[in-house]
């Protein structure tokens, strides 16, 4: 038996700086922080913080870098008024850095695909459906003439153009973030004319699916879609998470 004893893991206390932008940040969420406010100074954020000005100047920075807050020449510093793209950053990066494209990262999609795709099929306009016909129909027209990688843009452009028939500017924001990590991988795919013919065929069971409401429609379209696809582990994700066959 071993007698030597055990020993706790010192707990690691977030550095000063994480701990403004943090509290920034909640202060964002329970609304004491609105869009287009002008924050405190420097020297008034360190006072109230209890915090030395330098640590402040450097969570402001962090904070500018991500898109939560603009500074104004001669005038200070406020929360931005509408979200950025830089905001969706540091997730793009953070799921870039740990998954590439593995059964993790296409479960997200799966699921991230299934519902904006469902939201566009409440949400859709007339012109939406007419959009995302054009996108569909783009690609086809260039199977046999464009590169794989405009292919694979043109493919992107089609799932572009349901993201905003759900008329939601968050839920469209996470989609192109989440679909543009796959368009490497897209790329590659699209190189065997075959698989592009698979992707519009694809498209068009989508579209279909749009029209008719229907969820489980809706569903089917999209892992169907995802089964020609050349990602480890696919077929693990789909059985796990229950839409394989539903």
């Amino acid at each position: 038996m071993d007698s030597k004893p055990f020993q706790f893991q010192s707990i690691q206390q977030p550095s000063v700086v994480d701990q403004i932008t943090q509290t920034i940040r909640d202060a964002l969420i329970r609304g004491e922080l609105s869009p287009g406010q002008k924050l405190p100074s420097e020297p008034e954020l360190a006072r109230q913080l209890g915090v030395g000005r330098s640590a402040v100047r450097e969570a402001l920075k962090v904070l500018q870098a991500i898109g939560v807050v603009e500074s104004r020449r001669g005038s200070g510093t406020y929360v931005v008024e509408e979200p950025s793209d830089r905001m969706l950053n540091p997730l793009s990066f953070a799921i870039l850095l740990g998954t590439n494209v593995s059964s993790e990262l296409i479960e997200l999609r799966v699921m991230i695909e299934i519902g904006y795709c469902e939201l566009a099929a409440s949400q859709a306009t007339a012109a939406d459906m007419q959009k995302i016909e054009q996108a569909a129909r783009a690609l086809e027209n260039a199977v046999s003439h464009a590169d794989h990688e405009h292919l694979a843009q043109l493919d992107l452009n089609f799932h572009y153009a349901i993201l905003e028939a759900t008329h939601n500017p968050l839920v469209q924001k996470i989609g192109r973030a989440v679909e543009e990590l796959f368009f490497s991988s897209i790329s590659n795919n699209f190189k065997e004319v075959q698989n592009v013919e698979q992707a519009v065929a694809a498209h068009r069971d989508i579209i279909t699916a749009l029209h008719s409401h229907d969820l489980h429609q809706i569903r089917t379209a999209i892992v169907d879609s995802l089964k020609n696809t050349p990602w480890k582990d696919q077929v693990t994700v789909l059985r796990k998470i229950h839409i394989n066959g539903v």
